[in-house]
């Protein structure tokens, strides 16, 4: 099954660019790179400048999957652990 838009919860988001759009840390906003690990409620993404974690629930992030689209995704709904989120039951929000 390929990454759309509408299983990206569901799907392995390591290796996905990402850019972050909001965040209620300020100095997070715009930080761009590629999603190189994940725990259950940390992202490590891979900059210009180096790698930095992220706490997913602070903030919104804007993923370009592997065919251009590029879907924007409320980091609350990607806690956990990746294996966890098949579990989880989601309700479509957008």
């Amino acid at each position: 099954m390929s990454i759309s838009p509408v299983n990206l919860l569901k799907h392995e988001i390591v290796g996905l660019s990402t850019h972050i759009v909001r965040s209620r840390d300020p100095s997070h906003i715009s930080r761009e790179g590629t999603v190189v690990a994940e725990t259950r409620d940390m992202l490590q993404i891979d900059t210009s400048f180096g790698d930095i974690l992220i706490a997913k629930d602070l903030c919104v992030f804007d993923f370009t999957l592997p065919d251009g689209t590029v879907v924007r995704v409320d980091g609350e709904l990607l806690r956990g652990r990746s294996e966890d989120r098949l579990k989880k039951r989601q309700s479509r929000r957008w």
